[in-house]
């Protein structure tokens, strides 16, 4: 049963998860973005804190510059900065949850930019890359895992989260799709866990760590 509390809190969220078309699930966010981190914490978002307790497990912090795919508000920064990863750079589709992010003073570079379209960063660029809460129906297609593994240095780590409809099947054809080319191999997968229940909808997910090859 949920309270009213709870469904003001998640009703943005909703709305990102009702949409299927990128651009208005960017105009959401940009509106939500003031309030976004008060929302997400209230109905206990885990999924930063997650994917940076993957990405500690396999990449030490020295290693050289982390890209946050999907930086939104800047949350996953704060905690790889508070982690002693120097260097981390950024991008979002939502030019309101980057203006959040910048505010905050930690990321070396921040831009607009999507997933699932090109990416303008070199090839080789990031010793690691995480992507916190992204992949996921209204949010990115998998295609835009190829050009997180094209910016990420060979023997580097790409650690994200994988939710709703893209969780099982879906998720597992794309990555063996990719490891069958030599992109990448798998090396770690949390247990499955709720990231942020939507009052009685629990948004069940699962964060994976591949080492580009």
């Amino acid at each position: 049963m949920t309270n009213p509390g709870q469904d003001e809190k998640t009703r943005e969220l909703q709305k990102v998860y009702a949409s299927d078309n990128p651009d208005e699930a960017a105009a959401i966010y940009d509106g939500w973005s003031a309030e976004y981190e008060e929302h997400m914490k209230g109905v206990g978002y885990t999924h930063p804190a997650m994917v940076a307790s993957m990405l500690t497990r396999h990449q030490p912090p020295g290693d050289g510059p982390v890209l946050d795919a999907g930086t939104g508000t800047g949350i996953m920064g704060q905690i790889l900065t508070a982690l002693s990863y120097p260097k981390v750079y950024g991008f979002d589709a939502s030019e309101g949850m980057l203006s959040r992010a910048a505010a905050k003073g930690i990321y070396e570079d921040l831009r607009v930019a999507r997933l699932g379209e090109p990416l303008d960063y070199a090839d080789d660029n990031f010793a690691a890359t995480v992507a916190s809460g992204v992949f996921t129906e209204g949010h990115a297609p998998l295609d835009g895992l190829d050009e997180l593994i094209r910016a990420t240095r060979s023997g580097g780590h790409i650690v994200f989260s994988i939710s709703r409809t893209y969780l099982g099947e879906t998720f597992e054809t794309k990555a063996r799709s990719l490891e069958a080319a030599g992109k990448w191999r798998r090396v770690d997968a949390s247990e499955r866990y709720d990231s942020a229940p939507l009052g009685d909808d629990v948004l069940t997910a699962q964060v994976f760590a591949f080492a580009v090859v």
